[in-house]
C-alpha cells in the first residue's frame, strides 16, 4: 500500500504521504484509520519468490539485467 496523500495508520503503524507499507500474507484484515483526508493505492499479487532489482523505471532479477535493459532502451 502506498500513501499518496494524507496521514493514516494501518494496523497501528503511522504512515504519511509518500510512504509504503507492506503487509504479511498471514492475516485476513487490515485496519486503517485516517487522521485527515487521505488517498492510498493498494496493490496485491502472488509472491514471485525470486530476486527483484529496480533502478529508475526498470525492474529485473539482477543488476546485469538492469544494465542490459538500460542499454536496450
Amino acid at each position: 500500500m502506498i500513501v499518496q496523500q494524507g496521514n493514516l495508520s494501518a494496523n497501528g503503524n503511522a504512515l504519511q504521504a509518500v510512504e509504503l507499507a507492506q503487509f504479511e500474507r498471514d492475516g485476513r484484515l487490515i485496519e486503517m484509520k485516517a487522521d485527515a483526508d487521505s488517498r492510498i493505492l493498494v496493490l496485491t499479487g502472488e509472491p514471485l519468490n525470486e530476486p527483484v532489482v529496480g533502478q529508475g523505471p526498470f525492474v529485473m532479477n539482477t543488476r546485469e539485467e538492469i544494465h542490459q535493459a538500460i542499454l536496450d532502451f
